[in-house]
């Protein structure tokens, strides 16, 4: 790795020079991440209540709850609070619909 004068490495000094901190970067990357995985466990479990899945009603109601909750803590929740708008009513929707259909006999 290249030194710069203040004996620190190249790709620190040019980290410093673009303006990002990469402790910022860093945090940045791991909020998305996180609603990602938040998003994918939504997806997940909506999908196993749409193939009737036993017990994937609550499964759903748990992730979107979870995502809803974890929704406050970011530092930048716009996006993320638009799509919970989009998927809850949905979500809510399909739970209602599976509640109501009648089990199938054993």
């Amino acid at each position: 790795m290249r030194c710069t004068t203040d004996g620190k490495g190249f790709m620190q000094s040019s980290i410093q020079k673009s303006g990002l901190k990469a402790p910022a970067r860093a945090s940045w990357v791991s909020q998305n991440r996180t609603i990602n995985h938040l998003k994918d466990e939504v997806y997940r479990e909506m999908l196993l209540l749409e193939v009737n899945r036993p017990g994937s009603e609550m499964g759903l109601a748990l992730a979107l709850l979870r995502a809803v909750v974890r929704s406050h803590s970011f530092s930048d929740p716009e996006d993320f609070r638009e799509w919970l708008q989009t998927v809850c009513p949905l979500g809510l929707h399909m739970i209602e619909v599976s509640l109501e259909k009648p089990s199938a006999a054993i």
